[in-house]
């Protein structure tokens, strides 16, 4: 199948229908039908900054529906086409011309590129034009576009998450005239959506997401009923902004820096947190703990507009649960699923699980496994197995540092939406089953332990002291890495040539292709000659690792992003997680690894598997969701696709809890530190790390990414707990550990990077290979370290080559 159709067959399945009362959906063949909003001819196909993509192929969602057989009021569509062509392309961003940036350092490279870039707004269409539409159709269709936000900058609370004085204004006008409407949601994140009770005409809503240049074909096959809707939501929508957990503990206004959240904001001292010397130490704080999304709507039981898992069909199913096996190593259960409806249709069967009697508190509901059907014909049935591994019933204890299957009751809820289960079976385990013993890391500072008031249930606490554990499979946490071993050409490298190969080939920008070329690229030896090169025949500098090709090390090339990379413009993770579509995600994995391929891309630089935290966060478009288990099965099966056929290698990104963009590394003109997450260690591991876990151990990576900002202190990219005793001893990772492209001087330093385990520092150059040889020369690094580290970097790029 091309390339193309797995894009397309990918959105078809990722739409959700999350409203279609009357059956106003699907439109009739041939239906005429009144389109507003300038998303409609303005389609975003992709996101922004390492999540953006350009389109090959031009595709509007008004052309597109021509070709689908719903034909759009010709007078409306020339005035929405005569209006955009008013307006003057833009060149510069706010203002900045950005076609000679050659000078700039990194850091201020993201001052520009961080801007926030507002909505636009929406074209004032004549009261004579809508009167004349209703007299050729009494169906309005308003397609509701956003796309702000992106990297280093999040998105906005006033006309953004809510909609802007013009959407309003057209909607009350629209409105007052046409008593059947359908709302497309063309958005790279969640809005405000309350007041849909204000418009009872809006009886469709479909969010297509950011659906790629595939994607409006797929739309439109949808409204005419050509594809039968199967996606399901990936978060949760709440009817209010107040409503999501973390709503005032996340900064998102750069603008305004008395809205900057700080250690001060939760009566903390950034002194004894080690921000000393900045005007503002930015903090955010993940208080809402585990309960994430639909684990806290859910759990505390508030309302929600829309819940986890929920997609409608145009068909209806049953989802009746069967048997639950127990074996050896996991649980496996049987459920069948009955077309009920009148038309084919696929539906999601999602299994949940609910604990009782457990020492530790635990979400109401947890996600453990999802299967989707094949397309079912009215009153065909399907029976579905779900397994799911007695690991994904484990909790993790925090004061006993182990994965812990606690005594209690384990409940196993089968359904389509986190919402709408009905109960299985239940396990009942008599006593505690030790999983896996670690060692902790990442925990809260013993000066802010007492300060924070995180999330809970208000259950016990657990006494270790008290408890015993039956020991099961458990894999020890003082592992050690199998890296005692170096490769002969490692060993023949002088101390400055291995220094010279721990960061990008390039002057040391992370946008490098901008440079004039005039920066030196790397260090030279006693001559003048350079120590390494870019021996790659189309990977640019910066985005290229160095090569010494008398040793046989060549270059590699990285590239984003997860939206594309220069083949076309993909559907964005937060919409194709949506699919619930295993086989699919795996041949999506197969046609980037293709594409890659093609363009000569060594390392694909995705997925991204931060989670969807805060609703304002400004590239949730490019991350799949709300739920660490969905995240990390999404992105395994992409990733078993891009490697299993192709010399491509993914490099997951970004590690970790990096869930807000705003001063995620500071300010180097402003002089603000990095933001720091203060998380516990509980909520780090079974939230925000599991994906990145489940990638390492279930999948197997060569190459991961870490984030800018600082975990309870310390910056990510110079964090051991992390880079080293979490992601190697404990999961076992043997592969390569990239810093984000960044300044490190703004960051973490060089030598810090790879003293915790951090591998190649990116985009490096010159200033950052000096602050290594500094590190040796001081002792904080030796000549093992710079040796393993180039060890590690060829026995990957031996997987992609």
């Amino acid at each position: 199948m091309e390339k193309k159709s797995i894009f397309r067959e990918l959105v078809e399945e990722s739409i959700v229908l999350l409203k279609n009362e009357n059956h106003i959906l699907p439109l009739r063949e041939n239906q005429k039908a009144a389109f507003f909003g300038r998303a409609q001819i303005e389609t975003f196909f992709s996101g922004n900054g390492s999540g953006a993509a350009q389109a090959m192929e031009a595709k509007s969602l008004i052309s597109e529906c021509v070709r689908s057989g719903v034909y759009p009021v010709s007078e409306l569509k020339d005035f929405y086409k005569a209006q955009r062509g008013k307006e003057p392309e833009k060149f510069a961003v706010d203002g900045v011309d950005i076609t000679n940036v050659g000078e700039l350092t990194s850091g201020f490279m993201y001052e520009i590129f961080g801007r926030y870039q507002a909505q636009c707004e929406e074209y004032e269409v004549p009261d004579e034009l809508i009167r004349q539409a209703k007299e050729q159709t009494d169906t309005a269709v308003f397609v509701l576009g956003r796309n702000s936000g992106g990297e280093e900058c999040d998105r906005h609370l006033e006309s953004d998450y809510y909609l802007t004085s013009s959407e309003i204004k057209l909607l009350d006008r629209v409105s007052a005239v046409f008593e059947k409407m359908i709302l497309i949601l063309n958005i790279n994140g969640l809005i405000d959506l309350s007041w849909l009770e204000r418009y009872p005409m809006i009886q469709g809503v479909l969010f297509v997401g950011i659906p790629g240049e595939e994607g409006c074909g797929a739309v439109a096959d949808v409204l005419t009923g050509k594809i039968n809707p199967s996606g399901k939501l990936s978060v949760s929508i709440a009817p209010q902004y107040e409503d999501y957990p973390a709503s005032a503990y996340f900064t998102w206004d750069k603008e305004n820096p008395e809205h900057i959240l700080t250690y001060e904001s939760y009566g903390l001292s950034a002194r004894e947190n080690e921000s000393v010397g900045y005007e503002k130490s930015p903090v955010t704080f993940y208080h809402e703990d585990i309960y994430v999304g639909y684990r806290y709507f859910d759990t505390f039981h508030k309302k929600v507009l829309f819940p986890f898992g929920y997609g409608l069909s145009y068909s209806d199913f049953d989802v009746h649960p069967l048997q639950l096996l127990q074996c050896n190593d996991g649980i496996e259960l049987i459920a069948e699923v009955t077309n009920t409806g009148s038309c084919a249709g696929k539906e999601t069967v999602q299994v949940y699980l609910s604990c009782e009697g457990t020492v530790s508190e635990r979400p109401l509901r947890e996600l453990k496994g999802f299967e989707k059907t094949k397309l079912l014909e009215p009153g065909e049935k399907e029976e579905v197995h779900i397994w799911i591994p007695f690991r994904e019933l484990a909790c993790y204890v925090e004061d006993q540092a182990a994965y812990v299957i606690e005594k209690g009751n384990y409940q196993f809820f089968v359904g389509n939406s986190s919402r709408n289960t009905r109960f299985a079976d239940e396990v009942r385990m008599e006593e505690d089953i030790l999983m896996e013993q670690c060692t902790n890391r990442l925990q809260v500072k013993a000066c802010n332990r007492e300060k924070l008031d995180f999330l809970s249930r208000g259950a016990a606490g657990r006494n270790a002291a008290d408890d015993e554990v039956r020991k099961i499979s458990v894999e020890e946490s003082a592992r050690v890495c199998r890296e005692d071993t170096v490769a002969t050409n490692v060993q023949e490298l002088s101390d400055r040539q291995l220094a010279a190969l721990c960061v990008g080939y390039g002057p040391g920008t992370p946008f490098a292709a901008f440079s004039d070329g005039s920066e030196p690229e790397t260090i030279c030896d006693e001559e003048g000659k350079p120590l390494t090169t870019n021996s790659h025949p189309v990977g640019t500098n910066g985005y290229v690792s160095p090569a010494i090709e008398e040793k046989g090390i060549h270059s590699i090339f990285y590239k984003d992003g997860p939206a594309g990379i220069g083949t076309g413009a993909w559907p964005t993770e937060m919409l194709i997680s949506c699919a619930f579509n295993k086989e699919l995600w795996r041949r999506f994995g197969d046609a980037v690894g293709k594409d890659c391929e093609e363009k000569q891309v060594d390392v694909w630089l995705a997925p991204a598997v931060n989670i969807h935290r805060h609703p304002l966060c400004g590239r949730n478009f490019e991350y799949f969701s709300e739920d660490p288990y969905l995240t990390g099965i999404c992105a395994g099966q992409i990733t078993k696709g891009v490697q299993e056929n192709h010399k491509v290698c993914v490099c997951p990104k970004h590690f970790a809890v990096n869930e807000q963009e705003t001063y995620r590394r500071g300010s180097a003109k402003k002089n603000y530190d990095a933001v720091d997450s203060l998380i516990t260690e509980r909520a780090a591991r079974e939230i925000y790390l599991k994906p990145f876990e489940m990638l390492v151990r279930d999948v197997g990576i060569s190459f991961l990414m870490t984030s800018f900002n600082k975990i309870n202190g310390t910056f990510a990219g110079g964090n051991k707990d992390l880079c080293t005793h979490i992601l190697r001893e404990e999961w076992g990772f043997e592969g390569v550990v990239v810093t984000d492209w960044g300044d490190m001087d703004m960051v973490v330093d060089g030598g810090d990077a790879l003293a915790a385990g951090n591998d190649i520092v990116m985009p490096g150059g010159p200033p950052v290979i000096r602050q290594i040889l500094k590190a040796c020369q001081e002792g904080q690094i030796g000549r093992r370290e710079l040796e393993r580290t180039e060890d590690r970097l060829i026995k990957a790029i031996r997987k992609c080559r």
